[in-house]
C-alpha cells in the first residue's frame, strides 16, 4: 500500500494490485493530481522545460504511466524531469501520469498512450495470462519484493517458523502472495497451534496497532514509516523476499509493439530514468524537495515518511547484481525464479515475457550515468 494524500491511516488504500481475476483493460481517470509534467527550476522552484540543453526531440512527446499517486516513489522520474534529462535524450517534452487504486497502468500502454508503465509482477501477469496482452518487461525498479509482514517489536516475527501459531491480517488482493509464502515454506493456515491464522483485512494497520492481529501484510517502504513516524511505534518487519517469495517488483513494462519499433525512443527514455535515479541517490533532499514542493504538492503527503521512504526505496533498487549490472537489470537467475513463482501463483508466463535488451543499450559505455 502506498501513501493515501490525506495522510490518515483510516483512508488508506490498496499499494500494488488490482484484483486478479477480471483483469481490465480498460483505463480508469486518475483522481489524486493533475496529469501533465510539473518540471521545474532546481532553485526558482518555477515552471521550466528542465536544465540541461535543450534536445532535438527527435522522439517526440513522451508519457510514462506510474502505478500510483506522485508520491516519493517516483522521485528519481522527478530528478529526470526537472533536471531536463528526458529532453536531453531527445524527447519534446515530458508528461508523468499519476496513477492511483482506480487507474490500471496496462491499459494506456495498449491504447499506445504511454511508451512504458510501472506495474507490478502480479498486474503484468495477469494481463498476460487473461488478456494475452502483448506486454515486455523491460527492467525492474525494485529488484527485492517490498511486501513484508509487518509486526511490534515486542512480539517480533523475524522467521517463518515464527508464524505458527500466530494470527496475520491479510487483505484479499494480497491473498495470492500470501498463499506463496504458505507454500514457500510448507505452512498451513488454521486456528490450530502448528498452524498460520490470517484474518481479512483492509489497508490500515490499525488491527496490528490494537493488537487484534501480530503481523500485519505491508509494504516495507509506508506503512511502518507511517506507524514510526506519527505514530510514535517501534516496529519492524519480516520480508517476504526473504521466506521464498522474492518477485520483482515496480516493473517497467511496454508492448512488444514499442520494443520492436520504438526501442531507441525505448533506451533514450530508460537512459535518462537512470540518471534521475542516480541523481535521487545522489541527492535525496532535493529529491523529497520535488516530491514535497512540486510533483506532490496537492497530496498533503507526510514529511517524514517520505524521506524514509526514498531511503528504503535506493535498498530495493540497488539490490542483487545491480551494482554490476546497473540498476534496473534483471539476472537470468531472478528471472528464472519469478517466472517459477509466477506460475505456481497460476499466471501463464514463461521467461520471454523478460528482456535486458534496452538496458543493454543504456550501459553500453558504463554503468554510472549521472555525473555530479
Amino acid at each position: 500500500m502506498r501513501t493515501h494524500p490525506s495522510g490518515s491511516l483510516l483512508r488508506r488504500l490498496p499499494r500494488l494490485f488490482l484484483l486478479l481475476g477480471a483483469f481490465s483493460l480498460v483505463a480508469a481517470s486518475c483522481g489524486d493530481d493533475d496529469d501533465t509534467s510539473a518540471a521545474t527550476d532546481a532553485a526558482s522552484g518555477e515552471e521550466a522545460t528542465g536544465s540541461g540543453a535543450a534536445a532535438s526531440g527527435d522522439f517526440g512527446d513522451l508519457s510514462i504511466q506510474f502505478g500510483w499517486i506522485k508520491n516519493a516513489e517516483f522521485a528519481g522520474n522527478y530528478m529526470a524531469d526537472s533536471f531536463g534529462y528526458y529532453t536531453d535524450e531527445g524527447f519534446t517534452s515530458v508528461e508523468l501520469l499519476g496513477g492511483g487504486p482506480a487507474v490500471d497502468p496496462i491499459a494506456p500502454l495498449i491504447a499506445g498512450d504511454a511508451l512504458f508503465s510501472y506495474a507490478a509482477s502480479e498486474q503484468v501477469a495477469a494481463a498476460v495470462t487473461n488478456e494475452d496482452a502483448p506486454l515486455v518487461i523491460i527492467g525492474a525498479n525494485f529488484q527485492d519484493n517490498p511486501f513484508c509482514i509487518l509486526y511490534d517489536n515486542s512480539a517480533p516475527l523475524t522467521s517463518a517458523e515464527d508464524l505458527v501459531g500466530k494470527t496475520i491480517g491479510v487483505q484479499a488482493v494480497n491473498e495470492p502472495v500470501w498463499q506463496a509464502v504458505l507454500e514457500a515454506n510448507g505452512l498451513e493456515e488454521g486456528t490450530g497451534p502448528d498452524q498460520v491464522a490470517r484474518i481479512p483485512v483492509e489497508f490500515d494497520p490499525a488491527p496490528l496497532m490494537t493488537g487484534e492481529v501480530d503481523g500485519f501484510f505491508s509494504f516495507v517502504t509506508n506503512e511502518p514509516n507511517i506507524l514510526r513516524t506519527e505514530h510514535d511505534l517501534d516496529v519492524d518487519c519480516l520480508m517476504v523476499g526473504d521466506i521464498g517469495v522474492n518477485l520483482f517488483q515496480q516493473l517497467y513494462v511496454t508492448t512488444q509493439d514499442n520494443l520492436d519499433n520504438n526501442f531507441d525512443a525505448l533506451v533514450a527514455a530508460m537512459t535518462a530514468e537512470v540518471k534521475g535515479w542516480q541523481h535521487a541517490f545522489a541527492d535525496p533532499e532535493e529529491a523529497e524537495r520535488l516530491t514535497l514542493e512540486v510533483y506532490g504538492a496537492d497530496l498533503d503527503l507526510p514529511v517524514e515518511s517520505q524521506a524514509l521512504e526514498l531511503r528504503d526505496q535506493e535498498e530495493l533498487i540497488t539490490a542483487g547484481d545491480t551494482a554490476e549490472n546497473g540498476i534496473f537489470t534483471m539476472s537470468e537467475q531472478r528471472i528464472t525464479e519469478n517466472v517459477e513463482l509466477l506460475n505456481s501463483l497460476g499466471f501463464d508466463v514463461t521467461e520471454e515475457l523478460y528482456t535486458n535488451a534496452v538496458l543493454d543499450a543504456v550501459y553500453a559505455d558504463g554503468t554510472q550515468l549521472y555525473e555530479e
